[in-house]
Formats: C-alpha cells, sequence, structure tokens
C-alpha cells in the first residue's frame, strides 16, 4: 500500500476540498475500484473508504500512488480531511449497498454504484453447496431489486452485447457501461518491441487453473527444445499457493508476486512480450465483453495476444488481427501449438503489435475517457 502523500498524483485534495465516501465488500481495492479512487484524487476530492473488515488492506492497484493518510479497521482516508462536507456516496459492492443507499440518503447528496461482476451470475459459481450458491444468487437479486430504483446512477462493465446492462435496466433506468480500458499511462508507457529478444508470454492477474494459468504452463513446458529456447514463460499475481509452488519448480517459468502495474510496465519495456488471456468456458468468462482488464493492458504496451473463444474475444482478439485464439476447454496442446506459431514468426508478432498500438492509441480507449462520460453526467461537483 501506497502511504506517501508526496507521491500521489494530480490535484491532492486540500482541507477544503468536498468529500466523497466510498463503500466496498473488501478491504482489497480491486483494479476497477483503484482506478474510481484514483480518478477522484486526481480531480480534488478527499475519500472516506468503508470495507468490511475482510483481508488486510490493499489499496496499491491504481496508476498513481494513493494519497493513503490513515487506515483503520473499518474504514482508510485518502486525502486530507475535508471541510466543506460530502458531495457525493459511492458504491462498489452489492453487499454494501444498503448502508450506501441510507448514507445517500443522510446526507442528501448522489449515490453511485458500479456493478464491475456480474454478481448473480458471480454468485452461482462460488464456493459451497447448490443451495449456499443459489441462496446467495438470490440475495444479489433482491438486494438490487429493492436498491437499484433509488440509485442515482449505475455504472457497469461491459459484457458480451450488454448482456449486464440490459439485465441492470430491469430494475433502473440509469445505467451506464464503463469500458475497462487501461489508464493512458499505459499506451504512453509502450515502446516498440525489439526484434531480436527472446519471445517472453506473460500473464497478469489472479493466478488460478480457470483462468489458464495451468495449462499455459503445461503449454509451455511442452513446446520443443529449441522452440523453449527462444522463449519464457512469466507469470504476475497471487492466487493459488499450491499452483504457484508448482509453477516455481519448472524451468523456463519465472512467478512474480506482489508487484504493482509500474512493475509489470518496466518489465515488458525491452522486450518481445505475447500477452495470455486463456479463460476457461465458465458461464460467466462466456459472456466476458471489454471486461477483461488485462487484454487491453496487452495491447496498450502493444503485445499480441493469446486468448480463448469467449464472448466477444474472438472479435476482440482473431478478427481484429491481434493475437490467436485457441478453445475454452483451455486445451494445452492448442495452446503450446499457438505459442509455437508466434515463437516461428517474428514478422507476424510485429505486425500484430503495430495494429494493437495503433488501436489504443484512439483517444477513447482509456480509463480516462470511461471516466470523462461518469463527469458528464454533472452529479459531481467542479473542484476548484
Amino acid at each position: 500500500m501506497n502511504a506517501d502523500p508526496q507521491a500521489a498524483n494530480g490535484h491532492t485534495a486540500h482541507t477544503d476540498s468536498p468529500g466523497v465516501i466510498c463503500f466496498n465488500g473488501t478491504r482489497i481495492a480491486n483494479k476497477r475500484v483503484a482506478m474510481f479512487l484514483e480518478c477522484l484524487q486526481r480531480d480534488g476530492y478527499t475519500v472516506r473508504l468503508f470495507a468490511f473488515p475482510r483481508h488486510r488492506w490493499v489499496l496499491d492497484k491504481s496508476e498513481q500512488p494513493l494519497d493513503v493518510r490513515g487506515t483503520g479497521r473499518w474504514s482508510a482516508r485518502i486525502g486530507a480531511p475535508h471541510r466543506r462536507g460530502i458531495c457525493a456516496v459511492f458504491c462498489f459492492h452489492w453487499l454494501v449497498l444498503p448502508v450506501a443507499l441510507l448514507w445517500s440518503v443522510w446526507y442528501r447528496v448522489p449515490l453511485i454504484y458500479d456493478e464491475h461482476d456480474f454478481y448473480e451470475m458471480n454468485s452461482l459459481e462460488g464456493t459451497g453447496g447448490r443451495w449456499k450458491t443459489r441462496l446467495s444468487s438470490l440475495a444479489v437479486h433482491w438486494t438490487h431489486r429493492i436498491c437499484l430504483p433509488w440509485v442515482t446512477l449505475t455504472t457497469c462493465i461491459h459484457m458480451a452485447g450488454g448482456i449486464l446492462q440490459e439485465h441492470l435496466r430491469r430494475m433502473t433506468s440509469n445505467v451506464l457501461e464503463m469500458h475497462n480500458y487501461p489508464s493512458v499511462v499505459w499506451r504512453d508507457s509502450a515502446q516498440p518491441q525489439p526484434s531480436e529478444q527472446p519471445l517472453s508470454f506473460v500473464y497478469i492477474g489472479g493466478v488460478w487453473r480457470e483462468k489458464g494459468v495451468g495449462a499455459s504452463a503445461e503449454a509451455f513446458l511442452g513446446l520443443p527444445a529449441e522452440l523453449r529456447a527462444k522463449a519464457e514463460l512469466h507469470i504476475f499475481g497471487t492466487g493459488d499457493a499450491e499452483l504457484i509452488r508448482w509453477l516455481r519448480a519448472q524451468s523456463g517459468i519465472v512467478v512474480h508476486n506482489e508487484i504493482v502495474p509500474q512493475d509489470f510496465r518496466r518489465f515488458v519495456q525491452g522486450r518481445r512480450c505475447v500477452g495470455l488471456a486463456v479463460l476457461a468456458g465458465t458461464p460467466r468468462f462466456l459472456l466476458y465483453g471489454t471486461n477483461c482488464t488485462k487484454l487491453w493492458e496487452y495491447y496498450a504496451l502493444g503485445m499480441p495476444v493469446i486468448g480463448t473463444c469467449v464472448g466477444e474475444f474472438p472479435q476482440h482478439i482473431e478478427a481484429a488481427g491481434l493475437g490467436l485464439l485457441i478453445d475454452e476447454t483451455l486445451s494445452w496442446q492448442q495452446l503450446r501449438d499457438a505459442m509455437a506459431v508466434l515463437v516461428n514468426a517474428p514478422e507476424r508478432c510485429a505486425e500484430m503489435s503495430a495494429r494493437a498500438l495503433s488501436l489504443m492509441r484512439q483517444p477513447s480507449m482509456t480509463w480516462e475517457a470511461e471516466w470523462a462520460k461518469v463527469r458528464a453526467t454533472g452529479l459531481l461537483p467542479e473542484v476548484s
């Protein structure tokens, strides 16, 4: 966690800045939540983040360090204490939505709720027996059914065909899709890939088998020796401890734990890289749209991608000429063959890389452009 006030980027909030109250279901601020917090900080708001005391505080997934002034069991303070009163309430998890709604009514300010997962479906795919997951899904549904009509603005990820947006619109008309495009800093840090380098296959995210990490390792280890000599596999993230131990024991595979986005970007610079976005064919992954953040981060850094045939991946990867696809069954043999194709075709990799860089140079392909949609609603006051 970053706690250095001098490191925060943009307009660090002063004591006369308006305050924003945020609620989250855990003390871990995932990438999307962290980007909301960073934008609020950059625009001059002070933030008080309340969360259930689950896990330890993790507030380092933003692109620029958050000005964290203190953390407690239930809350974290970002920026100097505010004196101008509360101007808005943000909620990042369905579990705390009723509490966030009560706070917004008490302070008579707008409530913005971000649905950054398909929580009803996510609950059905969770751990536990059939009745537990079904009850969890029903809890999400009825929390939404009761609370969303009173929410000022609901933002959500884009899933295939806009299915999540349409689902939420059955309960509220004020729904705004926000794509998980990366901050402009990713595009600005991109460099042309060198032609004479080993090819590094990279994965960033949770280290789980359903996200293709195990299949990626098996595919890499299955490459012929002459091709493995020209390639590397790097895994960035934390997750399944047993899987990570196994990965560390394999030759040619490097696991990088406890990294922040800046570390990943620095690693990529000066290397030829291919990103891995190989998701299993679970019901939720089969509906993926633009909500796979790593896909767009890879592109912003000029990486071709190997992905699976889930959701909108075929049109975003293969049809766009930006990578290769394998089946959603996570066949390590298919993945091995795709890796071999790219190791043997540096010119093809270079063409894909150039197309990815060109795509991500479009002004609309940034998180800043997505945040501008929220500011355009006029729900947040201007900060002088």
